[in-house]
């Protein structure tokens, strides 16, 4: 089992608050209505909030020291009207600003998903699955609390501490500066502690992902974990990373706990100030009584929805993690694709290979060498070769899952990356010696939800490989339910699936890549019959190791070392007894054996 999830999870670059917002505008310009409407409903809250203070200071001054008690009953009408109008407010704040987070939430996560759908095969093969699973799901998800939750809080709070500012400063602007002079020191120390919750965060998010990306990788392979007993072993790994990721929690719990005091003590000075000064001024007759209540009341307005943006702040320390996650992902680059490509109308199937010399990296050695091969249009190819010896990277050359060399590979003269990938794929039909299965229904796994392919298509296609009659004699239909990865099927059903999958699809250039390697001799037959019937007028490449196999393809290539090694039909290639020869002595000795019994000469 690999160990690499005892890597750190690098995210390439820490994003900072106006890249953000300016990566997430593309996404809020699409819901600019809504935008709109919840910033004028955050507004029209704020204003009539201050307005009530101010109401309750007028009862004061105008109904108690005149003992003027007519001023109670249109004070007492005009608040409750207020507080229809703050509660209409508020409503249409939190929903408005919801709904626009969760569309915004619903387009990056539609653009992230067919942006992974497009990523080149190098990248899965270097990332483990939960990880991207982790950036997909709760990376997408903690951004998304940035929209239905943060921003609201922070927006609607901010407006109004800058509407209780304005309306201090209104009533008194000498008792706003004493009250607020400690301001800036407390804040100033909140948002210090909270730039070090952002970085306990960011490597709490690498641990989790470690914890995924582990978790993923022992389920996916449970049976061979149980095999090998190697429970108890993976057991320790899991328990060494879920205490690393315990004690990064603690952290940031200790750093959670200061924040409440901090505020508290803000809160104290602030209103200790006010009501000291606030006496003193009333004293001197400098402020009124109703006016020092409304300031008193505005300023006791100013503590928490600064506590709240603070509190939502840390939340945007985790979201900003999440961000830098997914738009890492997102800024990966996707399969590459030349200007002005080609779609061809009709492939008749003739390859042409030119001084093919493939590398993954630039750093790591040739697996392809020298490699030039002329497969006409209608012929059938064996790929032959000890493993390693390049035969699946050829395979995935023609599929476009990498890039080969410009002008090296040729599809009926026209060069492979001038085609667009999704054309080859739609013409190179590809059987593995392991499908995959999806959840759902045989027709959906056959068919795989294109509309292009119809029921028919599928009947005939169950009929040509005999899976129609392995179907009616286990009492099952197209309709019967398949579990994840075709858990409930057997092998061969699973590569007859997949074999009439193909046939549905109807490809130009068949590829069939150790096909029969895993299934029983009943499903054998069944399969080598209908590949004789699909293999007719239609190119196809059959990597196998089974020489009933190869012995039915036109002509056997022979790799060693990323090199054709030989070339020739079977007859050609036993009589020079070269490395084919070696091949079929060694490994297909018995199979030779079953030839020779059926009347085939073996060397």
């Amino acid at each position: 089992m690999s160990e690499n999830f005892m890597h750190e999870d690098l995210v390439k670059t820490k994003i900072t608050y106006p890249v953000l917002f300016k990566r997430l505008w593309p996404y809020a310009r699409r819901e600019k209505l809504l935008l709109f409407s919840a910033i004028f409903a955050v507004a029209g809250g704020a204003i009539v909030a201050r307005l009530i203070p101010a109401l309750i200071g007028y009862a004061i001054d105008h109904g108690v020291k005149e003992k003027d008690y007519s001023v109670f009953t249109k004070v007492a009408y005009a608040y409750l009207i207020l507080e229809i109008f703050r509660s209409c407010f508020s409503f249409a704040n939190v929903f408005l600003f919801q709904l626009f987070g969760n569309r915004m939430l619903f387009h990056l996560r539609e653009d992230l998903m067919a942006h992974v759908q497009r990523l080149p095969l190098q990248f899965f093969n270097k990332t483990p699955t939960g990880r991207i699973v982790t950036r997909l799901t709760n990376d997408v998800m903690s951004l998304g609390e940035l929209f239905t939750d943060g921003v609201i809080s922070v927006f609607t709070h901010f407006v109004i501490i800058m509407s209780v500012v304005v309306a201090l400063a209104l009533i008194s602007w000498k008792l706003t500066l004493v009250s607020l002079v400690l301001a800036p020191f407390f804040i100033g120390a909140s948002f210090y502690l909270s730039n070090r919750i952002r970085d306990i965060l960011r490597e709490q998010k690498k641990k989790l992902s470690l914890i995924n990306a582990f978790l993923a990788e022992n389920l996916n392979g449970i049976k061979v974990v149980q095999l090998y007993n190697r429970v108890f072993r993976n057991r320790e790994k899991f328990g060494v990373l879920s205490v690393d990721y315990r004690d990064t929690n603690m952290r940031s719990i200790r750093a959670y706990a200061l924040m409440q005091p901090i505020m508290n003590l803000f809160n104290a000075t602030t209103i200790t100030a006010a009501l000291y000064f606030g006496g003193l001024l009333s004293a001197q007759n400098s402020i009124a009584i109703g006016a020092l209540v409304a300031f008193l009341m505005n300023i006791q307005d100013f503590i928490p929805p600064l506590r709240e943006i603070l509190e939502k702040y840390q939340q945007f320390q985790n979201s900003l993690t999440s961000a830098e996650r997914i738009f890492t992902l997102m800024d990966e680059p996707q399969e590459y694709e030349l200007e002005n490509l080609q779609t061809p109308e009709v492939v008749k199937g003739d390859i042409e290979i030119r001084n093919l010399n493939f590398q993954y990296e630039s750093n790591l050695p040739f697996v392809l060498k020298n490699i030039s091969l002329q497969i006409k249009a209608g012929e059938s190819i064996a790929l032959v070769g000890r493993t390693g010896s390049g035969k699946s990277t050829f395979i995935s050359l023609l599929q476009r899952f990498y890039d080969a060399p410009e002008k090296s590979i040729f599809i009926d003269g026209l060069a492979l990356e001038r085609i667009p990938r999704t054309e080859i794929r739609h013409h190179v039909g590809v059987v593995q010696q392991d499908n995959f299965i999806f959840r759902g229904t045989i027709r959906d796994n056959i068919g795989l939800g294109d509309s292009r392919i119809t029921e028919e298509q599928i009947l005939k296609a169950c009929e040509k490989t005999g899976y129609m009659s392995l179907l009616k004699r286990t009492g099952r239909d197209l309709l019967s339910t398949v579990e994840e990865r075709g858990s409930n099927l057997s092998v061969g059903e699973r590569q007859l699936i997949a074999f009439a999958r193909i046939l549905a699809f109807n490809p130009d250039i068949l590829i069939l890549d150790e096909a029969t390697a895993n299934i029983d001799s009943e499903s054998e037959h069944i399969i080598q019959e209908a590949t004789k019937e699909i293999t007719k007028g239609r190119t196809s490449i059959i990597i196998a190791h089974r020489l009933s196999t190869i012995q039915q393809c036109d002509r056997i290539v022979v790799l060693d070392h990323g090199e054709v090694a030989e070339v020739g039909s079977h007859e050609e290639l036993m009589k020079a007894q070269g490395l084919y020869y070696q091949f079929a002595s060694l490994g297909l000795k018995s199979t030779l054996m079953d030839a020779s019994a059926a009347g085939t000469a073996e060397p």
